[in-house]
């Protein structure tokens, strides 16, 4: 037994033992905490759980497109179509391989002067494909193929549309046709309607008025071509020139006036559409060469030279060649005793030969200044039964009328044509078809 303020240590160890036995946890909790361990142990060995494999994809790569090389050739004055196609690189004998296909689908001897050649070549720079575009209407497609060269003939598209122009000269022709927001060209063939009425050197005047009815073809946005003219009216100094384009049953279509009566005569006013007159014919001139008075039995048109000289009336050429101060001059028999010359000229058109006839409008020669000449011009000269006499007092004599029976026709057909020409502007669809049916005419071109 121990003292009043002492410690027994074994008293302590005693109750060391029974806190130690109070604090122990029950079997059932300890089971618990057991089984939670061993499961954070098994979570962590096996990680979470593995997701499935997504299925596997194939992916889809298009090969590379090979380069491809695009090339153009033009074709110049006096070139083949072997020479360009040897701009391609090919040889001479696989540019015949590529001529030789063209020829199937082309007329080779009327391929225009700046013909444009498109050229698809490929990576190693062998040619693949031509395509060729010798007018408005078509493009020839020329490709290489297992057997050869291929050709084909494609259609253009085209935007086709009647319209009605009108204008008023004040310059010339030429300015209001192009004042009006057409071509040029169609100043030329407003002129060829009334050109043995209407002089258009000396008789055309400011303030002149027109209108015409015309089919206008349009490709890519431009204009590539007109029809005939298909009526037209021009007025100066107070009278009024009416044209119809009709074609007789059985004939050749023409142009008339508002009655039937043809506009045609038997000579044209002029061998030179639009130039300028220099010279007129005189008894007595003082020749600008030779410094005397001397006749002068023809009119002197000046024009450029290389501009294209026609003859103006049916006939037989009896004469082809050098003639002294006339340089080279042709000369045309027709009918009534008349002969007409054409002198200074450049060149001679092809087919132009002594015995060859000639019908009214055909190209004979080109202007130039050969003989005694102080410029490029051409002489122009008529004579009957072999005395001269001045040209522009020859062309009033008109063609024969149209048959009686015909008449009916062809008044029917100018009371549908001729009111048009109070609507300038592009025709409605509906207007087009009315003048199509049953016309006497081709109306497009």
């Amino acid at each position: 037994m121990s003292r009043r303020g002492e410690l027994d240590p074994t008293a302590g160890a005693v109750e060391c033992g029974r806190t130690r036995r109070s604090r122990r946890l029950p079997f059932s909790d300890r089971l618990f905490a057991l089984l939670a361990v061993a499961l954070l142990v098994l979570c962590w060995r096996t990680g979470p759980p593995e997701e499935a494999d997504p299925p596997r994809q194939h992916l889809s790569v298009a090969p590379l497109e090979l380069p491809r090389l695009m090339r153009q050739a033009m074709l110049t004055s006096g070139e083949t179509l072997a020479g360009v196609f040897a701009e391609f690189g090919l040889s001479s004998v696989e540019a015949l391989d590529w001529v030789r296909a063209a020829a199937r689908v082309l007329d080779l001897r009327s391929l225009p002067v700046g013909l444009v050649a498109e050229a698809e070549l490929d990576h190693h720079g062998a040619l693949e494909s031509v395509r060729l575009t010798p007018d408005w209407r078509s493009t020839i497609v020329l490709e290489r193929g297992r057997e050869g060269i291929n050709a084909r003939r494609e259609p253009r598209p085209v935007d086709r549309e009647l319209l009605v122009v009108e204008g008023t000269v004040a310059s010339s022709l030429f300015e209001a046709i192009t004042g009006a927001g057409e071509d040029d060209s169609l100043a030329t063939s407003l002129a060829d309607v009334f050109q043995w009425d209407i002089d258009f050197h000396r008789e055309v005047h400011e303030g002149d008025r027109f209108s015409l009815i015309v089919e206008r073809v349009r490709s890519d946005g431009r204009t590539v071509a007109y029809g005939p003219v298909l009526g037209a009216t021009y007025e100066s100094g107070g009278k009024t020139l009416s044209a119809v384009y009709y074609a007789p049953a059985g004939g050749n279509p023409g142009y008339y006036d508002e009655r039937g009566r043809p506009l045609h005569k038997e000579f044209l006013r002029a061998p030179l559409p639009f130039t300028r007159i220099t010279s007129r014919f005189s008894t007595s001139r003082l020749h600008p060469i030779l410094g005397r008075r001397m006749p002068h039995w023809g009119i002197d048109y000046g024009a450029p030279v290389g501009t294209p000289v026609r003859v103006t009336a049916n006939g037989l050429v009896v004469f082809r060649g050098f003639k002294g101060g006339g340089g080279n001059t042709v000369e045309v028999r027709h009918a009534n005793g008349y002969v007409t010359g054409y002198l200074h000229l450049s060149r001679f058109a092809a087919g132009t030969r002594v015995g060859a006839r000639v019908s009214q409008g055909d190209v004979i020669g080109y202007v130039g200044m050969t003989g005694l000449a102080t410029g490029p011009h051409l002489d122009y000269r008529i004579t009957r039964n072999g005395s001269y006499i001045n040209p522009l007092s020859v062309g009033r004599e008109p063609a024969p009328p149209l048959a009686a029976a015909e008449l009916p026709r062809f008044l029917a057909w100018a009371g549908r044509i001729l009111p048009v020409l109070a609507h300038p502007g592009v025709l409605s669809p509906a207007t087009r078809t009315a003048l199509e049916s049953d016309a006497p005419v081709r109306l497009g071109a």
